[in-house]
């Protein structure tokens, strides 16, 4: 099976640049409806161009859609749907279920891939998925190889994409509530705040960065994900550079294929961009060699070339730093110290000029294995960098010269890439009439003027004349199939009406299908429906860990969370069961055998957190099922695909602002809604670098959890079912 290198690409220039250097497909967000909103993201006009230009090329191009949609959301996604559509992207990255719905019963046209948002970690979420009409899911990054082989190999059709390099979130992804909870930003609606790269104090008072991972670096066991079967090997980045993006690619094309084209080396790669790196859990949790966080350094460090043996002043009193470097340096290559200012920033600096250690004579560049000399900057009013960096100090390139140029800046003309709408075209030429029609999805278009036309001198080259004109369709959405002329007069028309003509019928081919979009649109919005179950009076709900006690209160269901291994505290007749939202697939046997005995021994009432979970409970035969906020019923759409999949009632995400709770409330659906609970954070199988003092870190069940120290408390809508939710403290 052959492989395919994934890139990202945050704008338009740094898509050509992955394609460039060797991607196959490239995925990239509009500014809308996309994980990363921070992005500069493409326009419709040139996604459509991408797509042309990839197409030509035989390349793909994925469209990121991949956020939780609010019901007064909706009709702007149809429109922005309906448009890609039209546009043909070889496929969509989804989150929310409702949207994949949505585009499986109005735009079947668009492929669905579910993205890494969706949480998705073992075999039974997979499977739940290809049901639901995905072609492709981007696994969990928690993930080892052994898992991801064991899922790619009872998948089937199923094809699975893998993150291979690139930053990494501290929680799980889809699995945050930190910067939605705490900055009003949620990273499931496109706005993540990065929360996870910020430093809190710790028990004794100094500040680290206790949930900073390092960046996810496969290398060359890329290959062994090539061996396993995995479909598409995906590269993160969709707010970094095209230089970042292109050596990033180039580096794995050569991985990948053996390519040997201007060879970029590991230490070349790390001058672009690199935090510290790991492969996370790709060997094992129990075989990880060392954390994943790194909790002293963020951001770029560079690739290490040396160490500080001394700075020295010459006569005038300028300071030389003295190194030995492992790499050729130049002129304006970027260096960077193992040491830090009082904001804990790196200290670096531009070289400006350079000189041999022992000539003492300037040059433009060294080779590596040179004893070398950089004149360090001094600014008034500053503490000199020379007095920070004493021997032994690490010295990094951060940036240099001869990579860059490994990556010219790509271009292309865009009448150059003809559109993909294939038109059979007839032209027919009167003494008093020019016209011209085509079909376009079984519906005909026809434009037609007046024209006084003579005979044709050389009647042969009337069909030439006509194709000249009729391939002309420039940056248009349409390029030219078949071609009739009808002309039993053997007339001459001049080119100059030739172009008219086309270019009437290419505006009223565009004012056709911009009228199937909007119909399209309107049928689907004709089609959304409210709930149609019958609703019950409002309840109150527990949901308490296994074994917790229960608190005093007229509750008209307990809900127990239970992992394999445990025992309930309370009988069947009291309580509903709730799995947990992450079980590795190495543990999913185990809990299939747990709810079947229980099953038995009569729990008959069970709640869902992911979509793992609710297939597993399905195919057991459960009927009262419910689901957990974590399936993110956001609006009518994801509400009516999960109540088909035999969900009785839901519990409304924390993430939901006040406008779409009211909509959930006035639904038709059983919602429940969290009137207190310490909300988790950050959901994690990485215990954090150390306990910081304003948050409250505990691990259960092989998962870390982040809440704060005091229970949340929220406003709800009124009448309406409500839930305490005590299930996440410590």
């Amino acid at each position: 099976m052959s492989v395919e290198l994934l890139a990202p690409a945050g704008e338009f220039k740094t898509a050509l640049s992955a394609f460039a250097a060797g991607a196959d497909a490239v995925y990239c967000g509009l500014a809308e409806y996309s994980a990363r909103a921070f992005a500069r993201n493409l326009t419709l006009d040139e996604l459509k161009l991408l797509v042309r230009f990839a197409h030509a090329n035989k390349k793909k191009v994925y469209v990121t859609f991949n956020t939780l949609v609010c019901e007064d959301e909706i009709e702007g996604a149809l429109e922005t749907l309906s448009r890609l559509a039209q546009i043909r992207p070889d496929a969509l990255i989804v989150q929310d279920i409702g949207i994949a719905s949505l585009c499986k019963k109005h735009f079947p046209e668009l492929e669905l891939h579910a993205s890494t948002q969706m949480a998705v970690h073992n075999l039974e979420g997979v499977l739940q998925l290809k049901e639901l009409g995905f072609k492709r899911v981007v696994l969990a990054r928690e993930l080892s190889l052994e898992e991801i082989a064991s899922i790619v190999k009872r998948s089937g059709t199923m094809e699975i994409e893998c993150f291979i390099h690139g930053a990494l979130c501290y929680s799980i992804s889809g699995l945050c509530l930190y910067g939605a909870m705490e900055k009003s930003r949620s990273g499931n609606r496109g706005r993540c705040p990065y929360c996870c790269r910020v430093a809190h104090e710790d028990a004794a008072g100094g500040k680290r960065l206790q949930f900073s991972m390092k960046d996810l670096r496969l290398d060359e066991d890329v290959l062994k994900l090539v061996d396993a079967g995995v479909k598409s090997l995906k590269i993160e980045g969709r707010m970094k550079s095209d230089f970042y993006v292109a050596s990033a690619v180039k580096y794995y094309r050569q991985i990948i294929s053996g390519a040997d084209f201007g060879r970029l080396t590991k230490s070349d790669l790390e001058t672009v961009f690199s935090r510290r790196t790991t492969k996370l859990y790709f060997d094992g949790l129990k075989n990880a060699s060392s954390s994943p966080i790194d909790p002293t350094s963020l951001g770029h460090l560079g690739a290490e070339i040396g160490v500080v043996k001394r700075v020295t002043k010459d006569r005038e009193g300028l300071s030389w730093l003295r190194f030995h470097t492992s790499r050729a340096l130049e002129r304006h290559d970027g260096l960077q110290f193992g040491v830090c200012d009082e904001n804990g920033k790196l200290l670096g600096l531009g070289i400006g000029e350079m000189r041999q250690a022992i000539s003492r004579r300037n040059v433009f560049e060294v080779s590596a294995g040179t004893d070398v000399e950089v004149l360090l900057p001094e600014k008034d009013g500053e503490e000199p960098i020379a007095s920070k960096l004493k021997p032994g100090v690490k010295i990094y390139c951060s940036a240099s010269q001869a990579v860059r140029r490994m990556f010219p800046q790509q271009s292309i003309r865009p009448s150059d890439y003809m559109g993909d709408i294939a038109l059979d075209v007839e032209v027919k030429l009167e003494k008093d009439l020019l016209c011209a029609s085509a079909e376009y999805e079984g519906r005909k278009v026809e434009v037609s003027f007046s024209a006084s036309l003579d005979a044709a001198k050389n009647p042969a080259k009337t069909e030439d004349g006509v194709r000249k004109a009729f391939l002309k369709l420039g940056e248009s959405d349409y390029r030219l199939g078949s071609l009739k002329v009808v002309d039993n007069d053997r007339l001459f028309s001049p080119m100059s009406l030739l172009n008219d003509l086309r270019r009437m019928l290419v505006e009223d081919l565009d004012e056709l299908r911009e009228q199937m979009r909007v119909e399209r649109v309107e049928r689907a919005l004709a089609e959304a429906s409210d709930g149609d179950m019958a609703l019950a009076e409002p309840i109150k709900t527990l949901k308490i860990t296994n074994g917790a006690k229960v608190p005093e209160g007229d509750w008209d269901e307990i809900v127990i969370s239970i992992y394999p291994g445990q025992e309930p505290s309370l009988d069947p007749s009291r309580v509903r069961l709730a799995l947990a939202v992450y079980t590795r697939e190495t543990d999913f046997n185990k809990l299939r055998v747990m709810v079947k005995n229980l099953l038995r021994r009569g729990y008959v009432k069970w709640e869902a957190a992911d979509l793992a979970t609710l297939a597993l409970l399905k195919r057991l035969g459960v009927q009262d099922l419910t689901a957990d906020w974590s399936l993110y019923a956001f609006n009518s759409y994801a509400l009516d695909s999960l109540s088909k999949m035999g969900v009785k009632r839901f519990v409304a995400s924390p993430e939901n602002d006040r406008e779409n709770l009211q909509y959930l409330a006035e639904s038709g659906y059983q919602i429940e809604f969290l009137k207190q609970q310490s909300t988790p954070l950050f959901i994690s199988l990485t215990p954090s670098a150390s306990k910081p003092a304003d948050l409250v870190v505990y691990q259960r069940a092989g998962l870390w959890i982040t809440t704060k120290p005091s229970p949340r408390v929220f406003d709800v809508p009124e009448g309406v079912s409500t839930r305490i939710d005590l299930s996440w403290e410590e």
